[in-house]
């Protein structure tokens, strides 16, 4: 039996001819998943396959669907198909499958930078930023003292007022710098639960926002 090597092309527009429905890009996909059995020839800017091995082998792996006038077609099944049941949560299942192995190397991760300590508590910064607050605030009374001082002599100004106002000065400096403590710790501690919250459905949420701190 002599070989007949054609086109892709040619190669679709006659299994289409035949009753074998198929396009030229879905028969080139075929022809190189079974490469080990159909071989090709490379011709100027084409590739070439022997019609009569692809239509023999077509023939015994690829279930045809049949062509009736005026009637719905029934849709192909693929061999080895599982049962509906089982297609309806293959989906579901493998995707549930990579968010657990995902979630698992994000805990682990997690896990190493916390023994290589490259993880800060949520706690220990918000205790931190206290701390800053305060010393800030101790800071800013004792420079008041001196400064009014020196602004009375140096500028003739009563004393006494400029003490006040430059406690109210100092007062609505530590309330931004406070209000953006508390922004910047209710993200860190967001982001925190939201991280715990990927990584195991049971993680424990931290309830509420750091309390106010009081300036003195």
């Amino acid at each position: 039996m002599s070989e007949e090597w054609v086109s892709i092309t040619e190669a679709a527009a006659r299994l289409s001819a035949a009753g074998d429905i198929v396009d030229r890009s879905t028969l080139s996909r075929y022809v190189s998943q079974h490469a080990e059995a159909l071989e090709t020839r490379r011709e100027g800017r084409s590739n070439l396959v022997e019609f009569g091995a692809l239509a023999q082998h077509r023939s015994e792996n690829v279930r045809l669907r049949p062509i009736v006038t005026g009637t719905a077609t029934p849709a192909p099944v693929a061999r080895n198909a599982p049962p509906s049941g089982q297609r309806r949560f293959a989906g579901t299942q493998s995707d549930g499958v990579a968010r657990k192995a995902l979630a698992d190397a994000e805990l682990r991760e997690m896990e190493l930078a916390a023994k290589r300590r490259q993880l800060t508590p949520t706690a220990e910064v918000d205790r931190a930023g206290r701390e800053a607050v305060a010393l800030m605030t101790s800071a800013f009374e004792r420079a008041i003292e001196t400064e009014a001082a020196e602004v009375s002599l140096r500028f003739g100004w009563d004393e006494r007022q400029a003490r006040v106002a430059f406690k109210k000065f100092a007062r609505q400096g530590l309330t931004v710098f406070h209000r953006e403590m508390l922004d910047r710790l209710d993200q860190m501690r967001r982001a925190a639960d939201n991280g715990a919250a990927d990584v195991s459905e049971t993680a424990g949420h931290d309830g509420g926002a750091p309390s106010e701190l009081r300036l003195q």
